[in-house]
């Protein structure tokens, strides 16, 4: 696997992936960056090995929400391309490594679509939905964008597993991740009690996501 170091937000998502490496003997390096963009972005712009890895092969990986009603909860989806709407209107989109990209989808059997980068959790049906049609995109998250945009000369794979369908609303979650990234997690308590059985649908939707990040962490890196 030509992939030389794994870059996943820290937390939940970190520690699935960091099991599924538990039994793989020379896995790349994980590194646990910040969620959101502009946290990501002033992460890749004070990190130590970037001069190591800016021309290496980078992959990203972690949750998303899905767009489409054909991808579900559970599902795996690697980037081909991202669009950048964090900064505003005028999305830019960005390219993925196609070799790189297409080895991984090969060796996992999961399809490739397009990838939509936005500066907070989208949390409504209805946004998801307008999202979707106007990009033509299949899965949201807060950082796919910004690596893409930071390191322009590395190899560049995203994976993203679908957390939350575009079916049901979150809570609204959107003010739980700080500017730094971390999570508040008296903001995120406050609005899971609003809509306890939201609430209740997207921490089984996670819980089932972070179970799928570590298997398919695994199924990439291990011996055939």
């Amino acid at each position: 696997m030509a992939v030389q170091v794994i870059l996943v937000p820290a937390g939940a998502e970190y520690q699935a992936v960091v099991r599924g490496l538990k039994a793989i003997p020379y896995a790349p390096p994980v590194v646990a960056v910040p969620a959101g963009p502009a946290a990501f972005r002033a992460f890749l712009e004070t990190w130590k090995d970037r001069s190591r890895f800016e021309d290496q092969e980078i992959l990203l990986i972690g949750l998303g929400g899905s767009l489409l009603p054909q991808h579900s909860v559970g599902d795996a989806l690697l980037l081909e391309q991202v669009w950048d709407a964090a900064g505003g209107d005028n999305a830019k989109g960005y390219q993925c490594d196609r070799t790189l990209t297409d080895e991984l989808a090969q060796r996992l059997g999961v399809p490739v679509g397009t990838g939509l980068t936005c500066n907070r959790v989208i949390t409504t049906v209805a946004e998801k939905r307008r999202l979707g049609d106007r990009y033509q995109a299949a899965v949201v998250d807060m950082e796919s964008a910004v690596l893409l945009a930071t390191t322009p000369q590395a190899k560049v794979a995203i994976l993203r597993v679908i957390s939350d369908d575009c079916g049901h609303d979150l809570p609204d979650i959107a003010g739980a991740i700080g500017p730094d990234g971390s999570l508040r997690a008296n903001t995120l308590a406050r609005s899971f009690l609003k809509r306890p059985i939201a609430a209740l649908k997207f921490i089984s939707g996670s819980l089932q996501a972070l179970k799928t990040l570590e298997q398919i962490t695994f199924a990439l890196f291990k011996s055939d």
